[in-house]
């Protein structure tokens, strides 16, 4: 059976090597310049228990970009900010479509939330002229303690 993180990994994957060429990484975010990761933040939050069983819980995650930086009066910064931010547009289109990733059976994902409106600048590494660019969301679902959904 394929766990949250399986599923998250899986359907991000695809999404990132279309976009990059380059592939997802997971819980670790590297200096390679267009790398991507996939962070966890927190799984099986619960949100709501229910008497009858099962509880809508949460599973919070960040997307990570590492991408070329400048300090000259150039586009590149902008253009970096507007690449994630399509990346987020995406993901927001992805949830109305109701296009969500594979979890466990006992789960019914209700919908994908981003948490910002706007990519967030992590950091520079002035040295290597990098940014890293963050964004973070969160799975929103029901979880009952059997197969009975």
């Amino acid at each position: 059976m394929v766990n949250k993180h399986e599923a998250m990994t899986e359907y991000f994957k695809p999404i990132i090597e279309e976009l990059t060429g380059e592939p997802l990484r997971f819980n670790f975010s590297s200096s390679d310049p267009e790398g991507v990761s996939l962070m966890t933040e927190y799984s099986d939050r619960k949100i709501k228990s229910y008497l009858h069983g099962g509880s809508e819980k949460a599973y919070g995650f960040a997307v990570i970009w590492v991408k070329p930086y400048s300090t000259d009066a150039d586009d590149l910064n902008l253009d970096a900010m507007n690449f994630v931010q399509s990346f987020m547009d995406a993901l927001e289109a992805r949830n109305r479509a109701k296009d969500f990733p594979a979890f466990p059976a006992t789960c019914e994902i209700h919908r994908i939330e981003v948490l910002q409106n706007m990519p967030g600048l992590a950091g520079i590494n002035d040295q290597m002229n990098l940014a890293r660019y963050q964004m973070h969301g969160r799975i929103l679902y029901f979880e009952s303690e059997d197969n009975d959904l």
